[in-house]
């Protein structure tokens, strides 16, 4: 482990190979805050766990920082001493369903059976896109033989015109949940916690898991966030706090007046983190970025994926504090987002007028659906996004189930309820005749 220090510290840190010996201390071997900091992401890059800096800042010598990694890392598979123990298998089991929840490969009731007739489990937009975007990613391909832009100069450009900010403060990365796992990976530490509302996107918890986070949840309240129950939970070991609005799956949102007021109770030590990727489909689409320069530590992410209909060319950015977005542009996997997919996010944000009539055709299909299903006896909450909740609890899997065999997927949160995508007017029809054959 010792080597492996000395390498990464000759190698990328550049320090002189005569600072580094196993007695040096962290100072003599220029271990500065910044060197520190640069050393923790290089150290969790290769060996695959999480290092935060101050993990490293208590130790004294270099040989000090090579024990701690030793034993940070025994327990990893591959390592000596890892077994094969029912626990570990558990632990692999529950991380795989999570990330199987967290790819969406879990939304079909009869997973490896044969494409439903109306997908509406996904949360996709129903139209392609537009044809200037098409044309975009059209010439793009042309170039599939060069190498991506890896700072995503023209698109980072873009989006700063796009909300008045400059370059510095976005981040683009391969879908917002890359950026939030990079977001993650720097801010955790020992200890460290992150809250969030549930039932709320269930990729949160994969991804907190996955960078260690102890997770706090906090139930919502019968209107949507309980922000005063969520800023209650907040304590001195909260490193971030994640705040879905629209809430995926409710589809609920809370106003600027709520927010600010959680925001003011908030410690300015614990990052929020607004996650805006059904936006565009709420009454203030643009509250997120109106908030920015009032709070520093609060971070916007926002997606191409939604309303934009970008979902399979995975393009996601943050707006944050420019010191912040540096740290999690030092954990993007470099050359992620093909110039296909920035080609293709530059033209939506200039074919901008087009795609939003599409997102109110959609609000209009998805009140429509919703005024039916009440007309059917089902309680349906208002929605701002792009999908309906239906709040059934112990019926969820069965009423899932039901419209499966239909032709019409829908995503079950067993014991919550049952998520439905608005998709075109047929697919909409063909759930409304599954719901109004399984009424309450």
């Amino acid at each position: 482990m010792y080597e492996l220090l000395k390498t990464i510290m000759i190698e990328e840190l550049e320090v002189e190979a005569g600072q580094v010996s196993p007695d040096a201390s962290r100072e003599d071997a220029g271990l500065d805050s910044l060197a520190t900091f640069e050393l923790s992401l290089a150290l969790s890059q290769r060996l695959g766990v999480t290092i935060a800096d101050e993990d490293l800042f208590g130790l004294r010598t270099l040989a000090d920082i090579a024990e701690f990694l030793e034993k940070r890392t025994a327990g990893l598979p591959g390592s000596p001493g890892t077994s094969g123990s029912p626990a570990a298998d558990q632990a692999e089991g529950r991380e795989h369903a999570g990330l199987t929840r967290l790819l969406g490969t879990g939304d079909g009731v009869h997973p490896g059976g044969p494409a439903p007739a109306h997908q509406l489990a996904r949360n996709e937009n129903p139209f392609q896109p537009p044809a200037s975007v098409l044309d975009a990613i059209t010439r793009a391909a042309a170039e599939a033989n060069r190498y991506p832009d890896p700072a995503c100069e023209a698109l980072r450009a873009a989006l700063a015109r796009h909300y008045g900010l400059f370059p510095d403060r976005v981040a683009v990365g391969a879908g917002s949940i890359t950026l939030l796992q990079a977001l993650l990976t720097v801010t955790a530490g020992p200890g460290a916690a992150v809250a969030y509302s549930w039932p709320s996107f269930d990729g949160y918890e994969v991804l907190a898991d996955l960078a260690g986070f102890r997770t706090v949840r906090v139930p919502l309240a019968e209107d949507g966030h309980d922000l005063d129950a969520l800023a209650a939970a907040v304590d001195e070991h909260t490193r971030l706090v994640l705040l879905c609005n629209p809430n995926n799956p409710t589809g609920t949102a809370s106003g600027e007046a709520d927010l600010l007021r959680f925001l003011d109770a908030v410690p300015r030590t614990c990052l929020v983190v607004l996650d805006e990727a059904y936006c565009e489909y709420a009454r203030d689409p643009g509250l997120g970025a109106r908030l920015l320069t009032s709070w520093p530590n609060l971070i916007v992410a926002r997606t191409f994926s939604k309303a934009y209909g970008l979902a399979g060319m995975r393009v996601g950015y943050l707006l944050a504090e420019p010191g912040l977005i540096s740290r999690v542009h030092r954990m993007v996997m470099p050359l992620s987002v093909s110039d296909v997919a920035q080609a293709a996010a530059v033209a939506s944000l200039a074919a901008e007028k087009e795609l939003l009539g599409r997102v109110r055709e959609t609000a209009a299909e998805r009140d429509r659906v919703r005024a039916a299903l009440l007309a059917l006896g089902f309680d349906v909450p208002p929605s701002e996004a792009n999908f309906l909740w239906l709040p059934l609890g112990a019926r969820a899997e069965e009423f899932a189930a039901a419209c499966a065999s239909a032709g019409v997927a829908v995503r079950p949160y067993p014991g919550d309820g049952v998520r439905v995508t608005t998709g075109t007017a047929e697919d909409n029809d063909a759930f409304l005749a599954a719901a109004e054959m399984n009424r309450p």
